[in-house]
């Protein structure tokens, strides 16, 4: 009973951390040309010349027309065409940032989280939880 207890708790623990450790996203400070965030083939920000922030998957070069490709909330590809007159910056995502920065968010917490639950000074030991 208990190492069946055990491992759902551990399967639910791993699955928490599989999806939040794909949420994170941290995009470069330096903006680049249309031309090398598409050649990048990595998820693209761009930002719009009303401060519009948009989130695209890739951009793509279609009889002299560039978009980018996004899925909506249906799972469905979407193609979205830039005018470059209407674009302010593209900004490629970081992907050694975004691990880390992803990583530090959830493993800092849970490691304070368990220091304070298992730890000498934890709720048993001053009181909390009694």
């Amino acid at each position: 009973m208990i190492i069946t207890n055990f491992k759902n708790k551990f399967v639910c623990v791993f699955l928490v951390f599989v999806i939040l450790l794909q949420s994170c996203a941290a995009y470069q400070e330096t903006p680049v040309s249309i031309a090398e965030a598409m050649d990048t083939n990595h998820k693209v920000l761009v930002t719009t010349s009303d401060d519009t922030k948009l989130k695209f998957k890739k951009i793509e070069l279609t009889d002299g027309m560039y978009y980018g490709i996004a899925k909506d909330y249906k799972g469905k590809i979407v193609k979205t065409p830039l005018k470059e007159s209407e674009i302010k910056t593209f900004r490629i995502l970081d992907k050694s940032n975004s691990t880390a920065l992803t990583i530090g968010i959830i493993v800092i917490p849970l490691i304070i989280v368990a220091v304070i639950l298992y730890g000498d000074w934890g709720p048993g030991n001053i009181g909390f939880g009694e």
